[in-house]
């Protein structure tokens, strides 16, 4: 018992002591005699920003619950008192379902007589009883009479032809995006799985709590597991786009871009671009973490002079990544560049936002970059009516 009683008053002095260090670290950064200032004004307004947001979400969870409970009262409804429909009511409500459960929906003919449906025209046979169940299933369908012709392959059927797709419902939690109403059900779940298992075996409650973890996260991001966590993401993993407006023609900004080995000329974390004989593939070297080379492939996919590049990295690499470049004359003198980026970081979005916590934000960096672009390329802009303003800029490689 003493033991204990001396591990717990070590372990209330260190927390105690880490709690002083961070508020003394808080406080030296906030009242700095040099930059405290404009570090409490951005602090004032970032904290101003994120209750806005708080706001917004809360009227944007509140409307979608109240829509949310008026649909399944009407669902309800719908299955209660909608069995006194009349014909025309349920031939809508019939071409409405079969979209749910047939590829080829104009290939059939619905009528609707004293509540009972007849059905023909032709349908795969894989969707032949799935479909009349469906329909059974109707409020206020008293019957089905399918006389339509059932076929093993649509080229069976000069009807069966095109693309055909079902419009099957996909349930709210396998969606890409969760909606408000979801998310918030699904973190108060995580929450919940989070803090309850105390009194599980530990492997179980661990368990329990790196799942309650991951949902929390899904959650909190709206993103695909596949996204957050990298796997099986391919290259859009994080998505990018920013842009910027020059102060130079077309022609000058593009024998900027479209010529890689100038980059590390106003990209300092670009070391080096070597193009191939072919001039479609690209070696890079940059500047990673704690300085630490990178080296990656990448193949241009499209090309359209003076208007566009895009690009996409080979496989095998371990940061998957693609992206393109556009240009748009804006009719001033003045170009606007647009770039999209999207890339599959280690450890998918997690790893993303484990990098912008360290400083290793790709979008701020972009952002960066394309400054420098245009610094560079306004620096090299001939004054109008020169004789040399109409030339290509000249451009030499670094040794």
């Amino acid at each position: 018992m003493r033991a204990r009683g001396r591990q717990t008053h070590l372990a209330g002095r260190a927390a105690a002591a880490g709690l002083g260090f961070c508020v003394g670290a808080t406080v030296a950064y906030l009242f700095d005699p040099a930059r405290g200032r404009s570090r409490r004004a951005k602090g004032r307004d970032k904290a101003a920003h994120a209750t806005h947001e708080l706001r917004d979400s809360l009227g944007v969870l509140s409307r979608d619950m109240a829509n949310r409970s008026k649909g399944s009262a009407a669902a309800v409804r719908y299955r209660v008192a909608g069995r006194s429909a009349d014909d025309r009511v349920l031939y809508e409500r019939v071409r409405a379902e079969l979209g749910r459960h047939v590829s080829y929906p104009h290939a059939v003919e619905v009528h609707v007589q004293d509540r009972v449906v007849r059905l023909d025209g032709d349908v795969l046979d894989t969707e032949d009883e799935r479909t009349r169940r469906a329909i059974r299933h109707i409020p206020g369908v008293k019957g089905v009479d399918a006389q339509w012709s059932t076929y093993r392959d649509a080229a069976e059927s000069p009807r069966l032809q095109g693309a055909g797709r079902r419009r099957e419902p996909v349930p709210e939690l396998l969606q890409q995006q969760w909606s408000p109403t979801a998310r918030f059900l699904a973190g108060t779940a995580a929450a919940g799985m989070i803090t309850l298992p105390g009194g599980l075996p530990r492997p179980v409650a661990w368990a329990i709590r790196g799942a309650g973890a991951l949902l929390a996260a899904r959650a909190a991001t709206n993103l695909p597991l596949r996204r957050l966590t990298g796997l099986k993401a391919g290259r859009h993993a994080i998505d990018i786009t920013e842009g910027i407006s020059i102060d130079a023609p077309a022609a000058t900004v593009w024998a900027l871009v479209s010529d890689y080995s100038v980059f590390p000329r106003f990209m300092p974390d670009v070391l080096e671009v070597r193009r191939s004989e072919d001039g479609r593939t690209s070696h890079w070297t940059i500047s990673g973490p704690v300085g630490t080379p990178i080296r990656f492939d990448a193949t241009e996919t499209r090309r359209e002079e003076g208007r566009e590049i895009a690009w996409q990295s080979v496989e095998g690499e371990l940061i998957a990544h693609t992206g393109s470049l556009s240009l748009v004359e804006q009719g001033d003198g003045r170009t606007r560049v647009q770039v999209w980026l999207a890339y599959n970081p280690v450890v998918g979005a997690a790893g993303h936002a484990v990098a912008r916590l360290l400083g290793a934000n790709p979008a701020r960096k972009l952002r960066q970059d394309l400054m420098r672009l245009r610094s560079y390329a306004e620096s090299r802009r001939q004054p109008a009516g020169s004789p040399d303003a109409s030339r290509r800029p000249t451009m030499t490689t670094r040794p």
